[in-house]
């Protein structure tokens, strides 16, 4: 069996989303060709609760892009 596995190809990554990859778009057409030729298509998506420490809006006087200390660990913080 031959497995095709897409990640993360959602719309949070693409043009307009709220983490635009510049010419993201571009794969959604190539993912859909190469379905075809598969057995077994797995897709995943990144997803976190609307709580999570990585959201900027979770850190009072925090900008989205700032890099902050978290449990000893660099994180940026990311746009809700």
């Amino acid at each position: 069996m031959n497995t095709l596995i897409l990640v993360d190809l959602q719309y949070d990554f693409m043009p307009g989303g709220s983490l635009a990859v510049p010419e993201g778009g571009q794969v959604v057409p190539v993912a859909n060709e190469l379905m075809s030729e598969f057995d077994l298509v797995v897709a995943t998506q990144d997803w976190h609760p609307a709580d999570h420490l990585s959201f900027a809006s979770q850190h009072p006087h925090r900008e989205i892009g700032e890099l902050i200390d978290l449990a000893g660990l660099d994180q940026i913080l990311w746009p809700d």
